[in-house]
C-alpha cells in the first residue's frame, strides 16, 4: 500500500514539474517581444505624406507618429519597406511587429489582423494625365481604361470590385502606379486620396491631375495601425492615440502634413 502511495505522490509530483516548466515557457506577449528585444520594427511603402524619406530618413504623418510609440513603449523604431500584398506575411512571420502605414480597415484584413482604432479617413481617386482630361472623366470611361494600381490595395479592391475593370496592371506600390500613368503604359492609377492630393500635379507629377470626385469618387474608407493577431500592442495603439489627439499631436501633425484627414469620430470615442 505504501509503495502505491509513494508512486502516486511520485506521479502527481512529477506532473506539476511538468506543468511548471511548460507555464514557465508560455510566450511572452507581444509587447514583452518587443520591449526584449528593443526595437519595433514597422512595415511601410513609400507614401507621401504618411511614410517617405526624406534627407534620408523616413518622416510622415505615420512615421512621426511610430517614433513617438516607439518612445512610449522604451524602444527603438525600425522603418522596413515592405511588398504591400505580403504585410499579412510579413506580420505573422515576425519579420515587422506593425503595419503603419495609410492601411485601409478592411473585412478581409480583419481576419489576418488585428487593428488599432482607425486614426483618419481617406478615399481612393483617379488619377490621368491631364491631356486625357477630355477623354477619361467619368466612371464608365475610367472602367474601361487600362489602370495600374498598388497589388493587394484598397485601390486594388476598387479597380476589380467596384468598378469591376477589366484590363488592371498590378505593381508593387502607388508610386510605382502614378510612373506607369506618367510613362504611357496605363491610362489611370487608382490611389490614396491622402497621397494624391499630396503629389499630383506637383513637381514631377506636374503633368498628371485628379479626376474630378464629384462625376469619380469612391466610398470613404479607414486608416488604422495593424497588428498581429491576438496582440496587446493593439490596447497600447490605442491608448496612445488618445493621448495624442487630447494634447493636440495629431491635430498639429494633420496640419504639417496637409492632407491628412482626422477620425475625429472614433478618436473623440476612446
Amino acid at each position: 500500500m505504501k509503495k502505491i502511495i509513494s508512486a502516486i505522490c511520485l506521479t502527481l509530483a512529477l506532473i506539476c514539474c511538468f506543468s511548471t516548466t511548460a507555464c514557465g515557457k508560455k510566450s511572452k506577449s507581444d509587447l514583452e517581444y518587443v520591449q526584449k528585444k528593443g526595437t519595433l520594427i514597422v512595415g511601410i511603402t513609400d507614401y507621401k505624406p504618411m511614410d517617405y524619406k526624406e534627407n534620408g530618413q523616413w518622416v510622415g504623418f505615420d512615421a512621426d507618429l511610430a517614433k513617438l510609440f516607439a518612445e512610449k513603449i522604451g524602444v527603438n523604431v525600425e522603418f522596413v519597406e515592405i511588398e504591400w500584398n505580403q504585410k499579412t506575411t510579413e506580420l505573422s512571420s515576425k519579420a515587422i511587429d506593425l503595419v503603419w502605414n495609410g492601411m485601409t480597415l478592411s473585412d478581409e484584413l480583419k481576419t489576418e489582423m488585428d487593428f488599432s482604432v482607425s486614426y483618419a479617413t481617406n478615399m481612393q481617386v483617379a488619377v490621368i494625365k491631364k491631356s486625357n482630361s477630355e477623354s477619361i472623366n467619368s466612371v464608365n470611361t475610367v472602367k474601361s481604361a487600362k489602370i495600374a494600381v498598388e497589388e493587394g490595395s484598397a485601390g486594388d479592391t476598387v479597380a476589380t470590385g467596384t468598378l469591376q475593370a477589366s484590363k488592371i496592371n498590378r505593381v508593387t506600390s502607388q508610386v510605382q502606379s502614378i510612373l506607369e500613368v506618367k510613362a504611357g503604359t496605363s491610362e489611370v492609377a487608382i490611389i490614396d486620396y491622402t497621397m494624391a492630393y499630396s503629389i499630383i500635379g506637383k513637381g514631377s507629377y506636374e503633368d498628371l491631375m485628379i479626376v474630378n470626385t464629384n462625376a469619380v469618387s469612391f466610398n470613404q474608407e479607414l486608416f488604422g495601425v495593424g497588428a498581429r493577431k491576438k496582440s496587446n500592442l493593439v490596447s497600447k495603439l490605442n491608448e496612445f492615440f488618445k493621448e495624442k489627439y487630447q494634447d493636440g499631436t495629431l491635430a498639429r501633425l494633420a496640419e504639417q502634413y496637409v492632407s491628412v484627414a482626422l477620425n475625429d469620430q472614433a478618436l473623440g470615442n476612446l
